[in-house]
């Protein structure tokens, strides 16, 4: 073979190297952000649903006494609403920002028909819509919601509508 033609394969095979390389980094990234929307979307099922057991599971450890918290607070009053609730809590993912050290991300998301808990002792009411951010991290390969106390309600930004 002439010098040519293995400079020309040489340069070939690296350019496709290259490609994949830059592939499968998008790749990663992307499959990242799709498995942050999963569990933000089981969680924010579960959680804004009154599903707390099953919403610790899209918790990290520490954050599992929030929920039993919530759990601890809901009163008769509160059941008798959820029971004869038309439609369930409803969500959609807004936005999801991951940080540059791909362990933590912040998810924004908007909450619709959910039952709110009130302070202790009085019943919840229905809120009609509401915006979230929800923190998460990685552990161990699997993305989780990381709670710092309840999930509060936050003021809708007029630039992301």
């Amino acid at each position: 073979m002439n010098f040519r033609l293995i400079k020309s394969l040489a340069s070939g095979w690296l350019m496709m190297v290259t490609i994949i390389a830059l592939s499968s980094c998008r790749h990663v990234a992307f499959g990242a952000e799709s498995d942050i929307e999963a569990t933000v979307d089981s969680f924010a099922c579960d959680y804004f649903n009154w599903h707390f057991e099953e919403a610790a599971r899209h918790c990290t450890p520490e954050s599992e006494r929030w929920l039993r918290y919530a759990a601890s607070n809901v009163h008769q009053a509160d059941i008798d609403l959820l029971t004869h609730q038309e439609e369930s809590a409803q969500h959609e993912i807004l936005e999801i920002n991951m940080d540059e050290n791909d362990t933590t991300a912040t998810a924004h998301l908007t909450v619709r028909n959910y039952l709110h808990m009130d302070t202790i002792g009085t019943k919840g009411h229905f809120v009609n819509q509401a915006d979230f951010v929800l923190n998460l991290v990685r552990r161990n390969g699997r993305w989780l919601v990381r709670m710092g106390g309840l999930p509060r309600s936050e003021k809708r930004n007029r630039d992301r509508s």
